[in-house]
């Protein structure tokens, strides 16, 4: 059974500016696992508090596209997927978004992959890793 997992790494956040309030909460998962089989979808959710505007960077080690196109892989062998984005003021990918100051925002990043594990794809772990970092 090929087993494909997408890794949310924590959180990293600098200072650029003093912000007198800023806070994150609320993770869902901090693990995207996707199934087995063609167009299986994951998601995870945080929320962020922050009283001064920000940038935030949505980021994946195997992101081809601003769209979110990307590929979870075992070694050299490889399978799309779908990276969307709710809560930004953008779909964007690999590309700083500046929000404004929110009392609450919440963020949610799902996964669809595209091609079929089932036809011809060797088993094995398929990993990619979704970073989002976080200036202030």
């Amino acid at each position: 059974m090929k087993k494909l997992f997408f890794f949310l790494s924590i959180l990293s956040m600098s200072s650029l500016a003093t912000a007198q309030y800023c806070s994150i909460d609320g993770f869902s998962n901090g693990e995207l696992r996707l199934q087995n089989y063609q167009r299986s979808q994951a998601a995870t959710s945080f929320n962020i508090s922050c009283d001064k505007s920000y940038s935030i960077l949505f980021n994946s080690r195997n992101l081809m596209s601003a769209d979110g196109m990307s590929f979870v892989s075992n070694g050299p062998e490889r399978l799309r997927t779908k990276l969307h984005l709710s809560g930004a003021n953008n779909n964007l990918w690999g590309v700083p978004l500046n929000q404004g100051a929110a009392q609450r925002q919440k963020y949610i990043i799902a996964v669809q992959l595209i091609d079929n594990p089932l036809s011809g794809v060797p088993a094995g772990t398929y990993t990619d890793q979704i970073s989002v970092d976080i200036n202030f």
